[in-house]
């Protein structure tokens, strides 16, 4: 991860709990299309690494959705993060969870049938990332990146969410991961067409959960830093409160996206 995006003081640092308790899975309908694909091309390694793997959710969403003769790990900067995801990892799954940036990842060169990332590609220097997909990605191997949309326009709430992060976390926009990943990997002179691939759902949560998952974000720091954490916490129930359904929960809208590229 570039120095601009994501300095030595890791802005993720003391989030990793909070972030591992509140932060939703990933549909496994959606992750099914990664061992699909990888069973098109013969003799693809069966090993995957998942980068900026955070606490280990999607990694550990990987292991169920591929074979259990397939190697993981997991390539993560931060040290609250890997601590957080070799707790929360269950032996059985049999995940390493390695020290490693995007941009030189601790991997040997065409070692790996499948590269991944979710929720972490707009940190990277992307350009030197692809480089490096390309370098360790075996012949026929994909590269894909996995993203967990909360889908604002579907929502009142996620939408005063975003007005209320806007307005009081300096630099914020919500626009943040409005990224042409399509365009960008379709460009990649080493890889086929890319591919996409969504799944539409809704989480239920309570108004203290919706919370929680917002304070994980990064980039809820700078209003918990001008305004305190009580506060900010305080005006984020009180918000989701007031768009509570009659359970008395509120209803989270995702769109989730897979994009996939196939080295050529």
């Amino acid at each position: 991860m570039t120095p601009e995006n994501l300095p030595s003081d890791n802005p993720f640092e003391g989030l990793a709990a909070r972030y591992q308790q509140s932060r939703p899975d990933y549909p496994d309908d959606l992750l099914a299309h990664l061992p699909r694909l990888a069973g098109e091309s013969v003799g693809v390694l069966r090993t995957l690494v998942d980068v900026g793997a955070g606490t280990g959710i999607a990694t550990r969403a990987f292991r169920r959705a591929m074979a259990p003769d397939w190697a993981i790990t997991g390539v993560e900067p931060g040290p609250d993060m890997r601590r957080q995801a070799a707790a929360a990892t269950p032996p059985e799954d049999a995940i390493a969870f390695v020290d490693g940036g995007a941009e030189s990842l601790p991997v040997d060169d065409k070692s790996m049938g499948i590269v991944t990332v979710a929720q972490a590609i707009q940190f990277f220097d992307r350009p030197v990332f692809y480089a490096e997909a390309e370098r360790v990605l075996c012949s026929g191997g994909l590269l894909g990146i996995l993203q967990n949309n909360r889908d604002w326009r579907a929502s009142a709430l996620l939408d005063a969410y975003e007005t209320y992060a806007e307005a009081n976390a300096a630099g914020y926009s919500r626009d943040y991961r409005d990224i042409d990943l399509m365009g960008e990997l379709s460009a990649l002179d080493w890889a086929e067409p890319a591919m996409r691939f969504d799944h539409t759902w809704t989480m239920p949560m309570t108004p203290d959960r919706f919370t929680a998952m917002t304070l994980s974000r990064r980039t809820m720091k700078p209003a918990v830093a001008a305004l305190g954490e009580e506060r900010v916490a305080a005006d984020l129930t009180a918000l989701a409160t007031t768009h509570a359904d009659a359970t008395g929960a509120v209803q989270i809208p995702y769109l989730s996206e897979l994009f996939v590229a196939r080295k050529t």
